[in-house]
């Protein structure tokens, strides 16, 4: 039996963002929609062995197929940081309590993924770019404290914004302002379409509990993916004899 695996696209000038709404942490990038597609064959498989890896008992699809839910064609390269986020028609449909802590557990499974390449770096390391990348290690890991609860507040929440200086404080104390509220949901949050007040963005400034929960999956996986890349060329520069 062929299982079919729903994605949706987001296609626009240069490159192809690609989600699987089923699988929160499921979101790659190619240059086409072709490449973006091939990407997410592998990246559901790659989905499975990181929930198993963190204790879920799921089964993984032995047969299955890539098929197309959503298009969204836009007018900027999907693939570079800072660009608008979209709404799919998928993430429009309200949240259960179910939803939530499921967001919370892959929260967890991701956040132990990135301390545990992290969490042992010197300075030096933590400080480290190469001219080509556009963040050090230590820059990422603020990004990430940062915008996890700024994806509250598009649901025009008010959380503190005041962080610690230390990157690793700064980082549990935002998750910990993100994760209270996730075990509070409010029930009026989750549903409806919202517009931000808050840093609203002018080309697509529509949120809804559905895309906050799952940007904050997809957000820190993509960027601990990035670490990784960075993490192998700063090791490749220190031992080149090796590489």
């Amino acid at each position: 039996m062929v299982t079919k695996i729903f994605v949706c696209l987001e296609i626009g000038e240069g490159g192809t963002g690609a989600f699987v709404p089923d699988y929160p942490g499921c979101w790659v990038f190619g240059r086409t929609p072709r490449s973006a597609l091939r990407k997410v064959k592998v990246a559901v498989a790659e989905w499975f062995k990181w929930m198993k890896k963190h204790g879920e008992r799921i089964s993984s699809p032995t047969n299955f197929e890539v098929e197309i839910a959503e298009i969204l064609r836009v007018n900027y390269n999907p693939v570079e940081a800072g660009e608008p986020e979209p709404l799919f028609w998928s993430e429009t449909l309200p949240v259960s309590k179910k939803d939530v802590e499921k967001t919370i557990r892959l929260m967890k499974y991701s956040r132990e993924d990135l301390l545990e390449l992290v969490s042992d770096l010197d300075d030096e390391c933590l400080k480290w770019r190469p001219k080509n990348k556009p963040r050090s290690i230590e820059n990422c890991l603020r990004h990430i404290a940062r915008v996890e609860p700024w994806y509250i507040t598009r649901l025009n929440v008010d959380l503190p914004c005041k962080y610690p200086k230390n990157v690793f404080r700064m980082l549990n104390y935002t998750r910990k302002i993100v994760i209270d509220f996730l075990k509070d949901f409010p029930r009026e949050k989750m549903h409806g379409i919202f517009q931000p007040k808050k840093d609203p963005s002018p080309v697509c400034n529509l949120w809804t509990a559905r895309k906050v929960l799952r940007r904050l999956v997809d957000h820190e996986r993509l960027h601990t993916r990035y670490i990784e890349k960075l993490l192998q060329i700063y090791t490749k520069n220190r031992n080149p004899e090796k590489s």
